[in-house]
């Protein structure tokens, strides 16, 4: 019987190290989208070169279906749904024609706080362009 179990102890051997071998280990990590620390509800306060005012309102930020794309509701207080690109930190806000308005700018994401520096032009009254920047603080 110790003959047998010395003979084929090798042969054990051999498969269990093939066997070590022949199994691969894969770790799935799920995949991290920005845009997550950004959707939420805000308190945003904006101040108007224009008007050389401070504004209080509320904006909301979802995400689009399309990644790296936000869009921000309520956005200069005016109920005008914006699109957004988000890269990392940053936040551009395209050219776009919304409700009358035309819009574009930029910005940061630090944390819970977005800041925003843009023009909105009035397309309908054609009243000079309005320089806003903004603080945004999720609440």
């Amino acid at each position: 019987m110790f003959k047998v179990m010395k003979r084929s102890l090798p042969y054990v051997a051999v498969f269990a190290l093939f066997s070590l071998f022949a199994c691969d280990v894969y770790t799935v990590e799920p995949r991290y989208d920005v845009r997550d620390n950004l959707t939420g509800n805000y308190e945003m306060e904006e101040y108007s070169d224009m008007y050389n005012d401070l504004s209080y309102y509320q904006i909301y930020i979802r995400k689009s279906a399309y990644a790296g794309e936000i869009y921000i509701d309520n956005f200069y207080a005016s109920d005008v749904l914006v699109h957004a690109s988000v890269s990392y930190d940053r936040v551009i806000i395209p050219y776009q024609e919304v409700n009358g308005y035309a819009i574009e700018g930029t910005g940061t994401v630090y944390g819970s706080t977005l800041s925003l520096t843009y023009s909105v032009k009035d397309l309908y009254n054609h009243a000079p362009a309005d320089f806003c920047k903004s603080t945004a603080n999720r609440y």
